[in-house]
């Protein structure tokens, strides 16, 4: 009788183990088509990485060269004589600078825009967007988003 239900135990382990296996494999072969297409272009990825150790380092000999020749960093106007970083070391946006470049873009009209929760119109938190200019990724805008009430 002992022998009867140790086997029947082992019989529903297997089947179970089967069952997951084949579960997991599912789930996997589902990930796998939905993520594969997500792949970031090589070139934006080293863009993303220099930026982020010119971020670190608050290097602008670094980080100037990846912007955009019309990049905006204010949605209000900024004065002529005012450099991104001036704006960003006055109201300390570097963290946020920086925590920005860790997430992964998404495409939406042409840009690379992180967070993905800024492809919407309605977003008007802080959000930067990539574009291509001459075949190389450069940094199209960086804004801070509106202030945040206590």
């Amino acid at each position: 009788m002992q022998a009867s239900i140790k086997l029947s135990l082992k019989k529903a382990l297997t089947t179970a183990a089967k069952n997951f296996t084949f579960g997991m494999m599912l789930l996997c072969a589902q990930g796998c088509m939905t993520f594969s297409d997500v792949k970031l272009d090589a070139n934006l990825e080293a863009a993303r990485v220099k930026l982020m150790e010119g971020a670190i380092t608050r290097d602008q000999g670094v980080i100037q060269p990846l912007l955009a020749p019309d990049f905006a960093w204010r949605e209000d106007d900024a004065p002529l004589d005012e450099e991104p970083y001036d704006f960003w070391n006055r109201h300390k946006l570097w963290p946020q600078f920086g925590s920005l470049l860790k997430e992964q873009p998404v495409l939406r009209n042409g840009l690379m825009k992180v967070p993905k929760a800024s492809v919407k119109e309605s977003y008007k938190g802080p959000r930067m967007a990539w574009r291509q200019v001459g075949g190389e990724w450069r940094l199209a805008y960086f804004f801070a988003g509106a202030p945040q009430t206590p």
